[in-house]
């Protein structure tokens, strides 16, 4: 549109908005005359501004104090005050807008302290729309498990039929208050912004696009901590039943957003996609760090907004600051000129890739525009910058200034012959040591790929991964003993075990082991304990692999040159204190050394992945399932960003993210995610490259969704795949899993047979007081339980219960067992007609899963321990509460494990029950 058209838009707009409703059309047939496109144009923004309105414009506090000031909301805070809902007491309202009206609300069973946020919908819009928006964003929030999101506490609906959200009430500012109240520099707000793009990357992955984030909508805890709100406009990308459809919800809401923060294909009704929300984020991150928006000092009128994001390119962020308020850089805990010359350069082009008009010149994902800010704090070359040598060598010198302040200083000191400077520089010359060794190890591995790849197999004739192994393994074998042979010995050792070949690799590396016993290079002999430490942790001999831990770290000097070292060898340890049990001393090694890392001058992506995911896994050992999957996103971002979708390291990753999502009570996903793992290691279109752990911990899942034919399989062949191997580990796994699976089938003798083997093979494996023990007898309770031996069945899984307690005071972990075991014995006590006893393990598995890091999503554990309650409360003759048990469960389970599920239905059948 040109300029004076836009003129005229803007003028009859602001005129007509300055009249009453019912006035308006009169007026625009009076100032429009014949021309009919005006008049479209014009109602066209008048719908827009109206659909938008207050609610989306506005934070909620100021919208409540205007309600409140119209004498609106008294009454509404009057009838809603001092009521129970689920098991929280309102408390008064804290925002309200146009479908709906949040409320602050207290937890008052006396299980446990808690403030929430209540949000209800009207019950004057409760029209199909507004139903489906509301519903949709409970089914949005579920679907999201971050540290940075705010979490979905509970759903259902108000005796009359009222629907509400129970959410986490954030006690906080919005991010830009936050930043200019604590007068943050511009590297302070950009490590904050991260974590709002983490909280992004993480609904972009579960194929969820925001479209409102505004600064109202993120806002910083108290305690520092940065949450994402308000997901009532947000997008499902691929609807798990009609992938790419349009549905009621998406076209209905469609209109709704923030103009300010708007996109211009939000603007054009374009294509919602995840660079909607880049763009959202450049916006904010130019706010941030200019204090103004794009469009420049306000204010604007609603049609001044649009024209300027759809149609003018917004000046760069250092140019802004020119036309800024006087405060801005000491807010920024700077000077005008100094923020000036910060912005200029590569946060301008970072910015400038993000708000870019077309969504393909934008950042290809969140991640991306993570890296790039990440590249900037790093002093590393950012990938919205052109690269030039010159800008790569500014770049490297601002990173190791030091560095190179010493090289010079070496340079002058030699030309002018003073030499003792040279000896002060031993620091540097031990570094610069460490990268020419890392760079020859590399040199001897690629030599010897190249020959196997190369020369080791005759022309045409194929081989497997296994088998490039076997012959490395013979080369290196017949080579005379040196530090090379040993790392080569290690580097092979090491392929073998992440191939979950661990009989072939255990006697290399014990080779490698001896073989390092006769030289005294601290690395060499460090990394030959701390990798074998780590295979003997599938073994049997753990007290060993502790000791060599323990060994390898004493062999390295607490220096920088070692630093990476002693972070791998903490990583070994992490590994070996896991299978101890010993869950909260294998988070602090691999916390300890991941921070070791971070500090070493040899870290790298590659590193960083495979630190994560060892991270992820000592968080997911030791319960802590958020901190765990939001560590297992950050490593599937980091594979990807390498273009490592597709390795044995990602089908790793996939199979553990898997197994936490199951352990929370999310089987649905686990079952994606496992898929994923098992597609990503087809081999000739079989299964057969598939690790044994993959295929078990998938039989499992497809146990817990009721698939159980399909689950004897997968499990079957899991256990054949860990005998061809020599796993003894994972045969004590796979015996187990079948066990689990033969009960469900009711195939007794069976079950019994597996719990037979597993038994001794574990009292020599595992210590007194592992909670694997604790599962045992949990399962040999639930076989006696089948054989109507009601008595035994509660003895023994009284025992497992208070073996896991007494694990958990030793910390030594198995607490993700207990609120299954609980939901069990609720089901012995049902049988045994003890039925306050029922209900008391059900209320007992319900707190212990809602004590659990992460278990307050929806979840097929929360769906049981539901289901167990509504059962014992109905043989009370408690109809009412047994039908609001049963709904509770009805939620959980058809979201975790289908409608069709026998449990599902039970639930279901118990609600509606009379």
């Amino acid at each position: 549109m040109e300029t004076e058209r836009w003129k005229l838009v803007d003028d009859l707009l602001q005129s007509a908005l300055e009249l009453a409703p019912e006035r308006r059309e009169e007026f625009l047939e009076q100032a429009c005359g014949a021309d009919s496109a005006l008049v479209d144009e014009i109602n066209s923004l008048l719908t827009s501004h109206r659909r938008a309105g207050d609610f989306l414009e506005r934070p909620a506090v100021e919208i409540a104090a205007r309600a409140m000031a119209a004498d609106v909301a008294p009454s509404l805070s009057a009838s809603r005050a001092g009521q129970l809902v689920s098991h929280y007491r309102i408390q008064h309202m804290i925002g309200r807008g146009g479908m709906g009206s949040v409320w602050l609300a207290e937890r008052c069973d006396g299980r446990f302290e808690r403030r929430v946020a209540i949000k209800f919908i009207h019950l004057a819009v409760l029209d199909v729309a507004g139903a489906e928006r509301f519903k949709r964003e409970g089914a949005i929030l579920g679907k999201l498990s971050h540290p940075q999101i705010a979490e979905l506490i509970d759903a259902g609906l108000t005796p009359s039929g009222e629907p509400f959200l129970v959410l986490e009430y954030v006690e906080g500012h919005p991010i830009d208050e936050y930043c200019d109240d604590n007068k943050l520099s511009v590297d302070a707000r950009i490590r904050l912004f991260l974590d709002v793009l983490s909280a992004v990357a993480h609904a972009h992955s579960n194929l969820i696009v925001h479209r409102d984030i505004k600064p109202t909508n993120v806002f910083i805890r108290n305690d520092a901590q940065v949450k994402l709100l308000d997901f009532g406009i947000a997008k499902v990308l691929a609807d798990e039943t009609n992938v790419g459809a349009a549905n009621l919800f998406t076209v209905e809401g469609g209109a709704a957003l923030t103009p300010r923060f708007a996109a211009p294909e939000q603007l054009n009704e374009g294509t919602i996609t995840t660079a909607t929300d880049i763009y959202a984020l450049g916006v904010l991150l130019y706010l941030l760090l200019t204090g103004q928006h794009p469009a420049g000092p306000g204010p604007h009128s609603a049609a001044q907004l649009i024209r300027t994001i759809v149609d003018h390119e917004p000046p760069r962020a250092s140019d802004a600051i020119a036309s800024a308020q006087a405060d801005v850089a000491a807010n920024r805990a700077t000077t005008p000129e100094k923020l000036r010359r910060q912005l200029r350069g590569d946060l301008d082009r970072i910015i400038g890739k993000a708000i870019k008009k077309n969504q393909a010149e934008r950042y290809t994902s969140v991640s991306a525009f993570g890296d790039d800010l990440q590249r900037y704090l790093e002093h590393k070359p950012v990938l919205a910058r052109s690269d030039s040598f010159g800008y790569r060598a500014a770049k490297f010198v601002r990173r190791n200034r030091v560095a190179v302040a010493v090289a010079a200083t070496a340079l002058i000191a030699t030309m002018a012959g003073v030499t003792a400077i040279l000896i002060q520089d031993r620091r540097v010359r031990a570094e610069r040591d460490v990268a020419f060794r890392a760079l020859a190890r590399t040199e001897e591995h690629d030599d010897l790929l190249d020959f196997l790849l190369s020369d080791a197999a005759p022309l045409g004739k194929p081989f497997t991964t296994n088998d490039l192994l076997d012959r490395a393994k013979g080369i290196v074998e017949k080579q005379k003993p040196s530090l090379e042979q040993i790392e080569l010995m290690d580097w092979i050792g090491k392929d073998y075990d992440s191939h979950g070949q661990h009989a072939q690799a255990r006697p290399i590396l014990e080779r490698a082991y001896q073989l390092s016993r006769q030289f005294t290079d601290s690395r060499v002999r460090a990394s030959a304990a701390c990798v074998l430490a780590n295979e003997l942790s599938n073994h049997e001999d753990l007290a060993r692999g502790e000791a060599l831990f323990q060994e390898g770290l004493r062999e390295l000097p607490n220096e920088p040159e070692y630093a990476l070292d002693r972070a791998n060898c903490l990583r070994y340890g992490s590994a070996v204190s896991r299978e101890n049990g010993e869950s909260s001393e294998a988070v602090r090694r691999m916390e300890t050394a991941q921070r070791i890392l971070r500090a070493s001058p040899l870290d790298s992506d590659t590193f960083e992945v495979t630190f994560s995911i060892e991270l992820a896994n000592a968080y997911w050992e030791a319960g802590r399932y958020r901190e765990a999957l939001a560590e297992f996103q950050r490593s599937g971002n980091l594979l990807s960003s390498l273009g490592r979708d597709e390795t044995q390291q990602a089908s790793t990753l996939y199979n553990n993210w898997a197994v936490v999502l199951d352990q929370v009570g999310r089987p649905l996903e686990a079952e994606k995610a496992f898929r994923r793992a098992i597609d990503i290691s087809l081999e000739d279109s079989t299964e057969q490259a598939a690790t044994a752990t993959t295929l078990d911990n998938y039989a499992r899942v497809l146990m817990e969704l009721d698939h159980l034919p399909q689950a004897a399989d997968y499990a079957e062949r899991a256990y054949n795949k860990a005998v061809q191997t020599g796993d003894k580990s994972q045969i004590l796994h796979c015996l187990v899993e079948r066990s689990r699976i033969y009960i469900a089938q009711h195939d007794l003798p069976r079950a019994e047979s597996m719990l037979a083997q597993v038994e001794p093979r574990m009292h020599e494996t595992l210590p007194p007081g592992h909670y694997a023990f604790a599962a045992i007898s949990g399962q040999r309770g639930l076989i006696a339980m089948e054989k109507h031996d009601l008595p035994a069945a509660l003895r023994l899984m009284d025992e497992s219960i208070a073996a896991i307690q007494a694990s958990l005071k030793s910390g030594k972990g198995g607490g993700y067992l207990l609120p299954e075991l609980y939901t069990d014995r609720s089901a012995i006590d049902l049988a045994l007609g003890r039925a306050s006893e029922a209900e008391a393990d059900a209320a007992q598995a319900l707190a212990a899963l809602h004590a659990n890091d992460g278990a307050s999503d929806i979840s097929s554990k929360l769906g049981r321990a539901y289901l167990a309650q509504a059962r014992a409360l109905a043989l009370e003759g408690k109809s009412a509460q047994a039908r609001a048990a049963a709904s509770q469960a009805l939620v959980q389970l058809q979201g975790s494990v289908g409608l069709d599920h026998p449990d599902t239905q039970s639930a279901r059948q118990l609600a509606q029950s009379d």
